[in-house]
């Protein structure tokens, strides 16, 4: 695409504009001039887009204190116009910004919604030292979303993360266009959210035993209500999990008859998948669930209810009288076919509220309810399997996705270089794949600052992904822009942690001798080194050679000067026979 621009002259020189948005806009031309933002500048749409405007004064208001006036007509210059755009795409804008104007025009509010996160970025990023008057580059963007769910889950079942900090997490991912929370609220460990026909499920299933101490919390309703009215004014829906028919063993803890055997059970405090699962042979526990359904269903009206289906052992019902005639009277083949038999029931039962179900891809073992959304952790084959039945997936594969995995693990480049959108698919199944996640589950993750650490900088990486990059990758770019957001990260009190694994300490065996190497994880790194307990730090390079010792190497690496991750070591032990043959 091919702009045409106006030549103006550039007042501002000696400070070149940065334009490290994230996530890269579809289109953009670059113009190296600024607008200034200030208390005189004034804004105009028409009457049809009242909302906008007053959202976009009250946004810029809250973050820089700027008092935008509203006018009612054009100005010729320091002027925010806001108009219609005939782009069918619901989350489409254009934004253009020169010397003397601002023109944002979108398909809708949400449209307008977008434009101003790509200001405020622009904002931040040339304003580190703020004054009266706010730079914006110049330029021209065109701008949509490849995929219409841009997700992150986050396990608040393993550990219990307040509103503060959901509240936190939401205004981060706005400010990075995704567009969806799912909200992970009942497990085995605990029970997170409030049900007024059941008083057991927090008042005995939230909470569990934890190395002799009580751990645990959960949401009130009020409370919830309060998250999702945030999300929304910040344009994200949250998808509530109600995992079932496995990962209930606090609600079974809270409610024995819940289960196969009626016997009592603590709330998990260990990890794994445990065997006590809701019966499926009991009417009660489908009651049990619809009640519990109903309640959610007020709390949070996005359309989508996440019930789980995941890792559900089949043991109890293989051992259960009740289950094993529900199977019989139903004509089931086996314990797979009657958790099918489970997910069905209870998605027509979401049906009639109006709502339609997300499962993980386990729920198409048995056969698929229809209109079912699967999200495919297992690989990707899952969401292939979904999109030839004819059903959406979304796609959050544990090799690109899980962010509770470590660095190591799952670095950045490795997350960049997700595509959600699987070969195997032609074009008709290929539009059935809506999006992706980052998944967080909270096992090993106790507190915010471990949160944040795990969570960024990869969730960048996971936004662009799901905003602009549906076939085309430079990470290396992505990178570079990246490098830019860190103060910001800082200022809004990230946390955050490091993008690769910093240093791998190697040995190479020549000609009978023993050769220590370090290995960087990335160019722009400097790695120190020392022995045992020696106080100074030796600065390496690729031809140092460092002495073999029997003792403790210990590896700082360093960015910018800075330490960059944690001190890695390994024990040596020479002999004579090292490395001999």
């Amino acid at each position: 695409v091919v702009f045409s621009w106006c030549s103006v002259k550039n007042t501002s020189k000696q400070v070149p504009p940065i334009y490290s948005i994230i996530p890269h806009p579809q289109e953009l031309v670059k113009n190296p001039n600024f607008f200034l933002l200030n208390n005189q500048t004034s804004i105009y749409s028409d009457s049809t887009l009242k909302k906008s405007t007053k959202q976009l004064i009250k946004l810029i208001k809250k973050e820089y204190d700027i008092s935008l006036n509203h006018s009612t007509s054009i100005k010729k210059e320091n002027c925010i116009i806001l108009a219609n755009s005939n782009n069918k795409k619901n989350d489409y804008y254009e934004l253009n910004i020169s010397e003397k104007l601002i023109t944002i025009n979108a398909s809708s509010e949400v449209g307008y919604f977008y434009a101003s996160q790509t200001i405020f970025q622009l904002l931040d990023h040339n304003n580190l030292n703020k004054s009266q008057n706010f730079k914006l580059p110049a330029l021209k963007i065109n701008d949509w979303s490849k995929f219409k769910h841009r997700g992150m889950l986050l396990d608040c079942c393993r550990h219990f993360f307040s509103v503060s900090t959901i509240k936190k997490y939401l205004r981060l991912m706005s400010y990075y266009k995704m567009n969806i929370l799912h909200w992970h609220l009942t497990e085995d460990q605990g029970w997170r959210i409030a049900i007024d026909k059941y008083p057991n499920l927090i008042t005995k299933g939230a909470y569990r035993n934890e190395n002799n101490k009580i751990y645990g919390d959960y949401y009130s309703k009020s409370e919830m209500k309060e998250v999702v009215e945030y999300a929304k004014s910040l344009n994200i829906n949250i998808i509530p999990e109600i995992e079932l028919p496995g990962h209930s063993q606090a609600a079974i803890a809270a409610y024995p008859h819940l289960s196969c055997t009626g016997e009592t059970y603590e709330v998990a405090n260990d990890w794994g998948v445990f065997k006590e699962i809701y019966c499926a042979g009991n009417d009660s526990v489908f009651t049990f669930l619809e009640d519990v359904l109903n309640e959610v269903i007020e709390i949070f009206p996005y359309e989508y209810i996440h019930i789980g289906g995941d890792e559900a052992p089949k043991y109890r019902w293989e051992n259960c009288k009740k289950c094993q005639k529900r199977i019989k009277q139903n004509n089931l083949k086996d314990e797979h076919e009657l958790q099918s038999y489970f997910i069905k029931r209870i998605s027509k039962f979401l049906k009639s509220k109006g709502k339609s179900i997300i499962g993980w891809d386990e729920i198409l073992e048995g056969g698929l309810a229809k209109n079912a959304i699967v999200q495919s952790w297992r690989g990707t084959k899952g969401g292939i399997e979904a999109a030839k039945s004819g059903n959406k997936a979304i796609m959050s594969p544990t090799s690109h996705a899980y962010f509770d995995y470590s660095i190591k693990t799952t670095d950045l480049e490795k997350v960049y270089s997700f595509r959600p959108i699987p070969n195997e698919l032609n074009k008709n199944e290929r539009k059935l794949i809506i999006g992706g996640e980052c998944n967080v589950w909270t096992e090993h993750i106790n507190n915010e600052e471990e949160l944040d650490s795990k969570v960024f900088p990869r969730l960048l990486a996971m936004a662009e992904v799901l905003w602009t990059n549906e076939n085309e990758s430079d990470f290396e770019g992505f990178k570079k822009r990246l490098q830019n957001h860190y103060p910001i990260l800082k200022i809004k009190e990230v946390d955050y942690g490091i993008e690769v694994l910093p240093c791998k300490i190697d040995v190479e065996r020549k000609n009978e001798k023993l050769n220590i190497k370090l290995i960087k994880g990335s160019n722009e790194l400097e790695l120190k080194y020392k022995w045992g307990n020696t106080t100074n730090y030796i600065k390496y390079s690729e031809d140092s050679v460092i002495e073999n010792n029997s003792g403790e190497l210990f590896v700082q690496t360093f960015k910018n000067g800075n330490k960059y991750g944690d001190i890695i070591s390994q024990p040596f032990k020479f002999h004579k026979a090292v490395a001999k043959t």
